[in-house]
This record gives C-alpha cells, structure tokens and sequence, in this order.
C-alpha cells in the first residue's frame, strides 16, 4: 500500500483513536528522549565519580542534593572529613531552619529575633583549621528603638545541597 492509502485510512478512523494514537506516539518520543539523555549523561557521571578530585567545587557538584550530614544519620548524605572541609569552605549561606534550632538554647536572642521580624543582620562561615570543624555564626540586631545585637555561633554539622548551592542546615551550639 501507498502511503496516500495510509493516510486516507487513518483520516477515516474515529478522532478517539487518532488522539490515543497521538498520546502514545508522544510518550513514546518522551520516553525514548530521555533514555538517550540518561544514558549519555549517566555514563559521565559514574566515570567522575570514580576520579580523584582536587578541585573542591568539583566535589559539592557531585554530592547528591538533599541533606549533607556530618553526623551519623538514616536521614541524608554522610560526608567524609574531605568532603566536610569542602562543603564548609565553599558555604556562604545559613539557613532559617538552622538560625531557628540555633535559637532554642538563646530565649533572649530568640526573643530579639522574633521581634525584629525574623530578620538577621549579618552571618559567616568558617573553617577552623586546627579544629578541623567548620562554624557558623550569625549576628541579630533589633531594628528599632533598641541597639541590642547578639551572636550565635556553633558547630556546623549539616548542610543543604541545592543543586545551585550549599547552605548551613544544621548548627549545634549547646
């Protein structure tokens, strides 16, 4: 048969069939695409895994996103020593979850922070090489009518891979 006979035959069928037709001829090309793409970009990323790397931001990018710990845990990534100094190193953010479970020992600070609009002023953290820990601390001051400004610092201990990003999860202070 010709191709013009097809096509006649088809056209003559009910519209359902020709839209399940439709659908499943796109879940098809869907599907198949991101097989190819899975196994084009699978592949590199086994043969990286198994590199020893230097570059530290080449370390966090093959980290699975989700909860980084340094602490045993069935919730999250455990990080080895390298990978700890590495995450700390290249974090620049604190998150609110753990700025709020930094609090909880601080009524004082958590009373200055819930007053100035869950706001903070400044945050940092750092790698202390002779501890071989990485700390987090963040400043909160009221902002206004009152000059009070409290720190609070401690031992970073989980961070947040997003993909883009890492971010301090998990402060223990007490």
């Amino acid at each position: 048969m010709s191709l013009d006979n097809y096509l006649k035959k088809y056209k003559e069928t009910p519209e359902e069939f020709r839209k399940f037709v439709g659908l499943a001829g796109l879940l098809a090309i869907i599907t198949f695409t991101f097989f190819i793409l899975n196994n084009i970009i699978g592949e590199n990323k086994i043969v990286e895994s198994e590199k020893i790397v230097e570059n530290k931001e080449t370390v966090i990018s093959l980290l699975p996103s989700g909860r980084l710990n340094f602490y045993e845990s069935s919730d999250g990534y455990q990080l080895s020593p390298s990978e700890y100094e590495a995450v700390c190193k290249n974090t620049k953010i604190v998150a609110q979850r753990a700025m709020m479970g930094a609090l909880i020992t601080d009524i004082k600070a958590q009373k200055l922070y819930t007053d100035n609009g869950n706001k903070i002023d400044k945050f940092s953290v750092n790698w202390d090489a002779s501890s071989n820990k990485c700390f987090a601390d963040y400043t909160i001051r009221a902002i206004e009518g009152v000059s009070d400004t409290i720190t609070v610092s401690g031992h970073a201990k989980g961070f947040f891979n997003t993909g883009v990003d890492t971010r301090v999860y998990f402060i223990k202070n007490f």
